[in-house]
C-alpha cells in the first residue's frame, strides 16, 4: 500500500520532495538570491547591497546563517547524481540541516530585534512569522519523513528485479 498519491512518487517508484520544499528552502535563503543579483550587476552592486542590508554585518550573518539550508536545497536537488555514486548517507541530514538553517535565521533575527531594543519592525516580524511556521512544516512534515526512509534504497526496481 502507498503511503502518498500516486503524484508524489518518480518514475522509479522513490517518493519525490513535497512540491512545497523547494519553495521554502529558495523563499529561506533569500539572502543568497539578493547577493548574487547584486553581483550580477557589477555597476551597481554596492548600491544593491546597502539598499538591502544597511547594516553592513547582516548580510554576512545573514548568508552565514543560511547556509544550512543552501545546502540541504542542492542534496535534494542533486538526489540522482549522489545515488549513482551510491551514496545514501546524506539522507538523513535534509531535515537537520533545514532545522539548523531556521533556527540559525529565527536567531539572527532575533539579534537584530535585540539589537533594536525589541523595537516593532514589520520585516523582522514577518520574518520571525515565516521561520517559525517553516521550522513547523518541516520538523511535522510526514512526507519528508517517509521521503528520506524511502531514499535509502536508490534503487527499488533492481529490488523488484531480483526478487
Amino acid at each position: 500500500m502507498l503511503k502518498l498519491p500516486l503524484k508524489y512518487y518518480d518514475e522509479s517508484g522513490r517518493i519525490l520532495p513535497p512540491s512545497w520544499l523547494y519553495s521554502l528552502l529558495i523563499l529561506l535563503c533569500i539572502d543568497w538570491l539578493a547577493f548574487i543579483f547584486s553581483l550580477a550587476s557589477r555597476s551597481q552592486t554596492d548600491a544593491l547591497l546597502h539598499f538591502f542590508y544597511p547594516q553592513k554585518e547582516s548580510l554576512g550573518l545573514g548568508l552565514a546563517a543560511s547556509l544550512p539550508l543552501m545546502a540541504s536545497l542542492l542534496l535534494v536537488s542533486q538526489r540522482e547524481r549522489l545515488w549513482k555514486r551510491e551514496l545514501i548517507v546524506w539522507r538523513k541530514s535534509v531535515i537537520p540541516l533545514s532545522q539548523l538553517g531556521i533556527i540559525s535565521l529565527l536567531a539572527v533575527q532575533l539579534f537584530y530585534a535585540m539589537h533594536h531594543h525589541w523595537g516593532f519592525e514589520y520585516v523582522t516580524g514577518v520574518k520571525l512569522l515565516i521561520y517559525s511556521i517553516s521550522l513547523y512544516a518541516i520538523t511535522r512534515s510526514r512526507h519528508l519523513k517517509w521521503m528520506i526512509e524511502d531514499w535509502a534504497n536508490p534503487h527499488p526496481k533492481d529490488d523488484d528485479v531480483s526478487s
